[in-house]
């Protein structure tokens, strides 16, 4: 690493996450959005320094960020919230496994007596694991049959949702950068591919993340970038340098917020580890 990076990244190191709820209105009307054909785009800018955004921090339905630089110049902007990702079922899909269960149990316990029977316990799981279900899925559905057998049940839940599986998950919402800090991140004199956005959410976002996992279980960060189109270049930014991906397994409620925009998740676990490249890749510059 050059004394040059080396410096640049101990400038990082000591900037400052600041909750938007403890700055002053001036800071963050001072940020700025990207020109399109000389046009600031401003729309996701305005959406966080609104009101009622600022209230929604207050009130403890966000939790909103600002990445400082010593200046006080805001560099990048972001917002977290509980959330919950889940796998979609069935009455067909929760057969299948549990068809699957009996079938891993009589093969475990050498029950099967004919080798017709064998191919057919064989082939179950086989379906099973087709329909991306593994054998630890097998046994809870299993030791639940009843609760999905007789779903017909009238119960005081009967409104509430049945899925296959849930994941505790954080939401990121409206991750910015601040256009007026550029000029400031280029006196850092880092190489140009270590970009601002992406350097501060590896070394910054993250590192909130890594915090917040010290005190709730979450295995899973999501988002919903503002594309109508799936493939659009905020998509795209999010997939290729930030390792966000989507799934038909795994989804989520949007709110109506977010009706027009793509759902990407990424497992914290990978997330870390993309972290920790990252910062390999920087300290051998």
């Amino acid at each position: 690493m050059s004394k040059l990076t080396e410096t640049a990244l101990d400038i990082i190191e000591g900037f400052e996450i600041r909750r938007v709820r403890d700055l002053e209105g001036s800071t963050l009307k001072s940020m700025k959005g990207p020109e399109v054909d000389g046009i600031e785009q401003r729309n996701i800018i305005d959406i966080f320094t609104s009101d009622q955004y600022l209230k929604d921090d207050l009130n403890g339905n966000l939790a909103s960020f600002v990445v400082m630089a010593p200046t006080g110049i805001p560099l990048i902007f972001f917002s977290l919230r509980c959330g919950e990702l889940f796998e979609e079922t069935s009455l067909a899909k929760m057969q299948i496994c549990h068809n699957a269960y009996i079938a891993l149990y009589k093969l475990g316990n050498n029950m099967i007596t004919s080798e017709t029977e064998r191919k057919e316990a064989i082939e179950r799981i086989r379906i099973a694991n087709s329909d991306g279900m593994s054998i630890d899925d097998f046994e809870p559905i299993e030791d639940k049959k009843h609760d999905w057998q007789y779903d017909d049940v009238v119960d005081a839940n009967k409104e509430i949702n049945k899925v296959f599986k849930s994941h505790p998950a954080v939401e990121l919402k409206l991750f910015g950068v601040n256009a007026a800090a550029e000029n400031y991140w280029k006196s850092l004199r880092l190489p140009n591919d270590i970009k601002m956005g992406e350097t501060l959410f590896w070394l910054k976002v993250v590192k909130t993340l890594e915090t917040i996992m010290q005190y709730v279980g979450c295995r899973f960060a999501y988002l919903f970038a503002a594309n109508k189109e799936a493939e659009g270049r905020l998509v795209k930014y999010y997939r290729v340098r930030l390792g966000f991906n989507s799934s038909i397994k795994m989804t989520t409620n949007k709110p109506r917020f977010d009706w027009n925009s793509q759902f990407l998740f990424q497992s914290i676990n990978d997330l870390f580890k993309r972290k920790s490249k990252f910062v390999s890749d920087i300290m051998s510059l």
